[in-house]
């Protein structure tokens, strides 16, 4: 013999079409003879037809649609509040940075006076450099090559 909740959880197969032949033919037996399953079965047909006849909410009108997108959208605001600041904040780091350097190597270069060096009133004449003559060598080299490339 079956528990209730064996035969309960059997009808419910029945009833979504997931049972074999035998589990069939067992719960349409108990349909005809047992007169509390036969009610329990029409509970649960009248149980589904209910729920499939639930009427689905609308989703352009629903209130939730709307208050979503107003959080989507205060979740972006802030998004970009944030960059914006991050932004701010970045650059201003930069222009302070760029202050700092700028005041601190005046400091050191403000007192200094250029500095000349001593140069001689005298002007020298440039001196001659001997010409040689240019040799282009196309037959033999000037540097004598390893002989894997020498191709005589």
């Amino acid at each position: 013999m079956t528990t209730p909740d064996e035969r309960f959880e059997l009808l419910s197969a029945y009833i979504d079409g997931e049972v074999t032949e035998t589990e069939e033919q067992l719960v349409e037996q108990w349909l005809s003879d047992d007169v509390d399953f036969r009610r329990l079965y029409h509970q649960q047909i009248n149980l589904r037809q209910s729920l499939i006849d639930l009427p689905v909410p609308v989703a352009a009108n629903s209130s939730a649609k709307k208050e979503t997108e107003v959080m989507i959208d205060r979740v972006f605001a802030e998004i970009d509040k944030r960059s914006q600041r991050r932004k701010w904040k970045l650059a201003s780091i930069g222009i302070s940075v760029a202050a700092v350097v700028g005041v601190f190597g005046s400091l050191f270069t403000f007192n200094s006076s250029p500095q000349f060096s001593p140069v001689s009133n005298s002007v020298k004449a440039p001196t001659s450099v001997a010409e040689e003559p240019v040799l282009i060598a196309m037959e033999e080299p000037l540097v004598p090559l390893p002989k894997s490339m020498n191709t005589k």
